[in-house]
């Protein structure tokens, strides 16, 4: 599997480099590895994190929220682009 870091995803809204990504990325090969872990810091209401495994041959998603039941799941991922 791939443990992708979220320190990467604030540089792409801001148009970072390709070759910035790039360093920061191409040592994990990610794009070998059928399962990626991702956690995801939700900074609002109150500062939490979630973890998304991605499991690219089955399509699915695997979400932990903690407060799942104060905000549910679907807020967090847009259904259809899988």
């Amino acid at each position: 599997c791939a443990i992708l870091s979220t320190h990467n995803l604030p540089h792409i809204p801001f148009n970072a480099e390709d070759d910035v990504l790039w360093r920061n990325l191409s040592w994990t090969r990610f794009w070998e590895k059928p399962i990626w872990i991702l956690p995801i810091h939700h900074s609002l209401p109150v500062g939490h994190w979630v973890l998304c495994t991605i499991r690219f041959c089955s399509r699915q998603l695997f979400l932990f929220n903690s407060f799942a039941e104060q905000k549910p799941w679907r807020n967090d991922i847009k259904v259809g682009h899988l």
